[in-house]
């Protein structure tokens, strides 16, 4: 699970460096309206953050579980 908080996190913040970047070099859907590239360019944005938060929750319950396991008493097994 920590792979998977790792992977959202990184698509997260690639996504909003590059849509920073492409905001810094003014660049946009061609032939949409100034509107339409900043309500993109938000939505994106709101994406990218969506990403974070879920990549540290996946990685805050791979913690938790780890640390369950971790400090969980010895099972033995019936049979």
């Amino acid at each position: 699970m920590r792979r998977v908080s790792q992977l959202l996190m990184s698509a997260g913040a690639l996504l909003g460096a590059g849509v920073a970047a492409a905001m810094a070099a003014h660049l946009g859907a061609p032939g949409a309206s100034w509107i339409i590239n900043v309500a993109l360019a938000k939505l994106t944005l709101v994406a990218a953050g969506g990403l974070l938060a879920s990549g540290a929750m996946v990685g805050r319950m791979a913690r938790r579980r780890a640390l369950r396991e971790l400090h969980a008493p010895p099972r033995h097994d019936e049979r």
